[in-house]
């Protein structure tokens, strides 16, 4: 579907300068290269040089949404070495939180903080503005960096079975699996390279129908008393502790090695379904799950009526011999998050913030900045996801599985990168159950068209009716899906088949003391989800504000025998809760939120009273379930009412 209204002016060429973009950074872009073995060379890559405003006390997200201060940072580069940090700081009696994780880490959820979080959304614009929460000011914070830990431990060539250290990349992974002939299964991968082995582990990071997690076999970790433990979660003994680990947020201790179960080197088949209609799109994706393969990821825009499907299947002895196989592209890849141009980073910011700071519509050039943004969206959405060599999409071929998930490494011109591209993403994930899914879908469409109603009522009022379209911001919801499993924190607990649905939109970082666009789709929705659906939301993705809702609780939604066993295993390793996060210590105890004002803006709060919403906006009942209040436009009644 296309706007019919022709884009016009400087603006309306960014949708175009998208392709030439993609198309040129998808298959100019070399592959990585072997492990970062030596610690010199560890300390000087990319993505760990990449900082904004970092400094010897503070970390940023890599979407800057979140910083945290600590007051020590550390880079071990061994077990021992984390031990010893461990023994000489968390003995005493001063209190002491320590945290694991590594510079532009991937996570909007203080649980990484050791000291104090805050926003830093209008800290980008404003340099010394920020919002924040403190800790307990008596406990010493150390921030524990686990980037220079990123070497193979030992490999197992009989059993492939390959054991790392916890601050190696997925990018690392995938070539080191390879160098001994190996690969990663097809569907157990996040699809962004940077993110850590430890990282993904210990958050429930999941690619679909398959996790890291799930071929955990083996860890090595260092508790609160400063013990070094081997487990493997094949022995009785060791299958408890490993459960508790992996999805466990680091609360028993810092995992430094990790043993997967790999498999031999292999092909994956992959194929991309476009514009496909929504109508019966959970029938559609069950079918593919049933009886074509369980890797799958739809990309969905309700705005437009349409998905896309796309899909691995990995080459096997049984479907090796089939005399349908597609072409095989020896040097295809996986081309979905690429560096991007100066260029295009630098006209997309421009357009997102006439868009977004024309929130009622009132521009010269209303009616062209929502086409370019329909157009822009329409185009991101239809977008290969594969490449050959040359650049040619990939729509269905055979590619090596290292190339076929894991995407090459964009630091530091990622699309999320805000000091590059002048927006920040907002990321929103739950699990929820697979048997909810039709219903979920159906109130997401109702959110969306209630929303999308009052912005095309005040257009049509201007341009006539049908005359302008609105649509969402650039982005998408997307769905992938797993299996219940044993591990206590994890987002896929339990016994039944899950479904993680998530929705991704980019928005101005320019305009800080604005809310976006359509924001209330995302305040209706989060809220909806957790309530309604006692969604499990992601630990590494999401804002505070989830984690801390006055009425539904995100424990209500764990199985209570689940927590308590976590508490029990944490009385063992770490009964002081040196690597408790505070925001964790709120969700078992069910407090929060701390109102304030403008704590909506930050993502801190659910608005209770318009304090806490930004200027020209109003805390009212959603549109479309008004059981749950979100910020809403003040002269947007006014203006709907006038029609």
């Amino acid at each position: 579907m296309v706007s019919t209204m022709e884009p016009r002016g400087r603006a309306s060429g960014v949708w175009f300068s998208v392709f030439v973009s993609l198309s040129c950074c998808a298959v100019v872009l070399p592959v990585g290269g072997g492990l970062l073995r030596d610690v010199n060379l560890a300390s000087a890559s990319v993505s760990e040089a990449y900082s904004h405003k970092d400094s010897a006390t503070t970390l940023y997200s890599a979407d800057n949404y979140l910083k945290c201060t600590s007051d020590h940072h550390i880079t071990p580069r061994s077990t021992n070495e984390v031990k010893e940090l461990i023994q000489l700081h968390a003995s005493g009696d001063q209190p002491v939180k320590i945290r694991a994780t590594r510079r532009g880490f991937h996570s909007s959820a203080g649980f990484v903080c050791s000291g104090s979080r805050g926003s830093s959304k209008k800290q980008y614009a404003e340099t010394d503005a920020s919002s924040g929460k403190e800790t307990d000011s008596r406990a010493a914070s150390f921030t524990v960096l686990l980037h220079l830990m990123n070497r193979v431990v030992a490999v197992d060539v009989e059993r492939y079975r390959l054991t790392v250290e916890a601050g190696m990349t997925l990018l690392e992974l995938v070539n080191a699996a390879e160098a001994h002939d190996m690969s990663v299964p097809a569907g157990a991968l996040s699809i962004y390279s940077n993110l850590t082995v430890g990282g993904v582990i210990m958050a429930s990071g999941h690619g679909s129908g398959g996790s890291l997690g799930n071929l955990v076999v083996g860890i090595k970790w260092v508790n609160a008393k400063g013990e070094v433990i081997v487990r493997d979660s094949q022995t009785e003994d060791g299958v408890k502790e490993v459960r508790a680990l992996v999805g466990g947020l680091g609360l028993l201790g810092i995992a430094t090695e990790i043993t997967l179960q790999l498999q031999p080197n292999s092909r994956t088949i992959v194929e991309v379904r476009k514009g496909l209609k929504d109508t019966n799109m959970v029938a559609d994706v069950k079918n593919i799950l049933e009886r074509e393969t369980p890797h799958v990821i739809l990309f969905w825009r309700p705005d437009f009526g349409t998905y896309k499907a796309v899909m691995w299947t990995q080459l096997s002895d049984k479907n090796r011999g089939a005399t349908t196989l597609p072409k095989d592209y020896p040097n295809g890849k996986i081309g979905y998050m690429v560096p991007v141009d100066d260029g295009f980073a630098s006209d997309w910011s421009e357009l997102l913030v006439k868009w977004e700071g024309d929130e009622a519509e009132e521009s010269a050039s209303a009616d062209e900045l929502n086409a370019d943004i329909c157009n822009l969206s329409e185009f991101l959405h239809d977008v290969s996801i594969f490449f050959d060599a040359d650049g040619t999409p990939i729509e269905h071929g055979i590619i090596p599985t290292k190339y076929a998930m894991v995407a090459d490494d964009c630091t530091p011109k990622c699309f999320f990168h805000v000091h590059h591209m002048g927006m920040f993403i907002e990321d929103t994930e739950f699990t929820i159950k697979m048997s909810q899914l039709d219903e979920w879908i159906e109130d997401v469409k109702r959110i969306v068209k209630a929303e999308l109603v009052e912005a095309e009522a005040r257009l049509s009022k201007r341009y006539g009716n049908g005359k302008v379209r609105r649509c969402m911001p650039p982005g998408y919801f997307w769905f992938r899906f797993g299996q219940g499993n044993k591990n206590l924190l994890s987002t896929a607990a339990g016994s039944e088949d899950v479904v993680h649905v998530q929705w991704t939109h980019v928005h101005s970082a320019l305009i800080p003391n604005k809310l976006p666009k359509q924001s209330r789709v995302a305040e209706t929705l989060e809220q909806l989800t957790l309530c309604k659906y006692k969604g499990r939301p992601h630990w590494g993705k999401n804002n505070e504000r989830i984690f801390a809702h006055p009425d539904c609780k995100v424990r209500d939604n764990y199985p209570a025998t689940n927590i308590a066993e976590m508490q029990e295993m944490q009385n063992q390793h770490d009964p002081k809760r040196v690597f408790e996060p505070e925001l964790f210590q709120n969700i078992l105890q069910k407090t929060g939120p701390e109102y304030s004002e403008l704590c909506t803006l930050h993502f801190w709060c659910y608005c209770k009273d318009d304090a806490h919403c930004p200027a020209e906006h109003q805390c009212r009942p959603s549109s479309s379930f008004p059981e749950y209040k979100t910020c809403k436009l003040a002269s947007s009644d006014y203006q709907h009412g006038e029609l």
